[in-house]
């Protein structure tokens, strides 16, 4: 007896052929939610490129800054002045700080992009900011500037060359004007110093007897020249102080004697009774020889020559004195003319000798004037010495800060060196946005993105169980 098995018509299964199969997997595919999410993603990139080629054409206008790569230096010196040295470093020459980095953050900073604006007549936003490229190991800075025209780019991008000159050369004359604000201060300071010294100095020369160094020096020589001036008078008067002895020692007499003797000589009185005793005394010598002693002529001549003596005597020692008279009453000059020629020589030696002492005491008392003046000097130079450096010093201080000032001024491009337009911003002749390129690579970048997280989320379970298994 066969059994049959009963199955109930709700439960029944139906064996699929192959178009129910493809039938079955589309309708699996159109209601998987991965199509849902591909063709939302592939419609975004579709539609994110076409806002992107639609957008407004922007140009790029370029252009190169160059800044330099070297130094200079300058030095000069002012006789009776002071030296100056000027020197610009090569803005690479510091390790702290790259100036390129500096004009870029200028090139895009407020200010510049104001004034850049400004001279396009075009506010701030819509001119933008500048693309700076930093060229490696160069000094050169690639700058570019876009907008809706060729025109209208190059415009902006020299609009934004002359607004960082003038900004650079705004930062320059601030950075000068405050250097020589603070110079200015130092040196206010210095010139009060040499004020200072120069007054202290006036006000001690008008107190001193010395007033340069130069009269100390004067006042040597002076005194070299007195003391060599005085020797050769001692000498000089040793000399003739040994002539005018010798001669009186030969003559008998002094000098003073010799001039008295020339004093009697010149009396008429006294000459006439030198005649009288001259006359006599040939007749008593004339006489004594003819007749002897004792005849009455003889004796009256004796008797009339000793009368001639004693008034040649009395007269002499009227002008003269006893003493003197003694020695001179019957001296007559006029009978012996060389005995009267050493006289006369005798006298002006010793005048010559007493000149010459009178001039050795001058010379003495001179000297000890200015033995006694140097020893001021040489207390008073001391003080003068001291000043006087000290106002050199102050001077020097003062010329030498006040040439660095002036030089200083010349190093304007110390903090911010000068900047060179290598290449001049171009019209480009081609637009550098939208670009069909771009937008073609953006896309299929962004289709080849959303296609492989897609696979990889549907195949998630599979690629897990291969990564288990392994």
């Amino acid at each position: 007896m066969t059994n049959y098995m009963m199955v109930e018509p709700h439960r029944q299964l139906k064996l699929l052929d192959p178009a129910d199969a493809r039938r079955a997997r589309r309708m699996l595919f159109w209601r998987s939610p991965y199509l849902l999410w591909g063709t939302m993603s592939y419609a975004l990139i579709l539609v994110m490129t076409v806002v992107y080629l639609s957008q407004e054409p922007r140009f790029a206008s370029n252009m190169a800054l160059v800044l330099p790569g070297s130094g200079s230096s300058t030095s000069f010196q002012i006789d009776d002045v002071g030296a100056a040295k000027s020197q610009t470093k090569s803005p690479f020459s510091g390790a702290s700080f790259n100036p390129r980095v500096n004009y870029k953050e200028i090139l895009r900073s407020r200010e510049v992009m104001n004034m850049a604006s400004d001279e396009t007549h075009m506010n701030r936003e819509a001119f933008g900011l500048p693309k700076v490229t930093l060229t490696q190991q160069t000094s050169i800075l690639e700058v570019d500037v876009t907008a809706s025209t060729p025109l209208l780019a190059k415009a902006k991008a020299w609009a934004l060359y002359e607004a960082f000159q003038r900004h650079l050369d705004t930062l320059r004359a601030d950075e000068s004007l405050r250097r020589d604000e603070s110079i200015s201060a130092v040196l206010d300071q210095y010139r009060l110093r040499l004020s200072e010294t120069r007054n202290a100095l006036i006000e001690f020369q008008e107190r001193s007897l010395l007033v340069d160094n130069l009269q100390m020096e004067q006042l040597m020589t002076r005194m070299s020249d007195l003391r060599s001036e005085l020797m050769f008078a001692k000498a000089e008067f040793k000399q003739r102080d040994d002539f005018v002895q010798q001669l009186s020692f030969d003559l008998g007499v002094s000098a003073s004697m010799a001039g008295k003797a020339f004093a009697l000589q010149t009396d008429t009185q006294f000459r006439g009774h030198l005649r009288e005793l001259d006359q006599s005394a040939g007749e008593y010598s004339e006489f004594r020889s003819m007749w002897g002693n004792n005849h009455p002529k003889v004796k009256a001549s004796q008797k009339r020559m000793k009368q001639a003596r004693l008034a040649a005597f009395n007269r002499s020692s009227s002008m003269l004195g006893d003493v003197i008279a003694e020695s001179l009453h019957g001296m007559n000059l006029e009978a012996s003319p060389d005995r009267a020629r050493l006289f006369s020589q005798l006298m002006d030696a010793y005048a010559q000798l007493q000149g010459s002492q009178a001039k050795i005491g001058d010379l003495e008392r001179s000297d000890l004037q200015l033995s006694d003046r140097l020893r001021v000097y040489a207390r008073e130079s001391k003080e003068l010495e001291r000043l006087t450096r000290e106002h050199d010093l102050a001077e020097a201080v003062f010329t030498s800060a006040a040439a660095q000032l002036e030089s200083s001024k010349a190093d304007v491009f110390a903090s911010y060196p000068v900047v060179q337009l290598m290449a001049v911003p171009n019209e480009p002749y081609q637009q550098k946005s939208p670009s069909l390129k771009i937008a073609i690579a953006g896309a299929l970048a962004g289709i080849l993105l959303v296609t492989t997280a897609l696979l990889i989320i549907w195949q998630r379970s599979y690629l897990v169980a291969r990564l288990l298994s392994h």
